[in-house]
């Protein structure tokens, strides 16, 4: 019964100017994705986002495929500078292929969580700066930006 006054309060109209950009396109350099991801989000209230981000990438001979589901949560908001935090599952898939007929090659997918903490500016352009610490068989912390659109 606690958590119905939070989920009010995130529901409710923000004293911002009004999401009538609610979709966000990205491409998105050491975030969530890896190396690079592309990423989509949609706010259906000026406090909440959900979205997700994938990539693939090929480092060392080993492929990489990546997908990030999360939300995001703006606990401040002033017109169109936003601070926000974001959590979400985190999946990546690691290839290795067979160099010759004596190996199979290898596959493994790897899951864990992820949270951020960072800033954002929406306007026609997002551009977005963050911390985020990835929990799974290690905590892993690291930094990320994003560049995109709205619409």
């Amino acid at each position: 019964m606690r958590a119905l006054p939070l989920l009010l309060a995130l529901a409710a109209p923000a004293h911002a100017e009004p999401a009538d950009r609610p979709h966000a396109v990205y491409v998105e350099l050491l975030g969530k994705g890896g190396l690079w991801g592309l990423g989509y989000d949609w706010q259906p209230t000026p406090r909440v986002a959900i979205g997700a981000v994938a990539s693939f990438y090929q480092l060392d001979g080993d492929r990489f495929t990546t997908l990030a589901p999360y939300v995001a949560v703006y606990p401040l908001l002033h017109g169109r500078h936003r601070a926000f935090v974001q959590g979400g599952p985190d999946v990546v898939r690691r290839a290795t292929p067979s160099p010759g007929p004596e190996w199979q090659g290898m596959a493994t997918t790897a899951y864990s969580g992820e949270v951020s903490v960072g800033y954002e500016y929406r306007t026609a352009v997002l551009v977005r700066a963050y911390a985020i610490v990835g929990i799974g068989e290690r905590v892993a912390p690291s930094i990320g930006a994003s560049l995109g659109w709205t619409f």
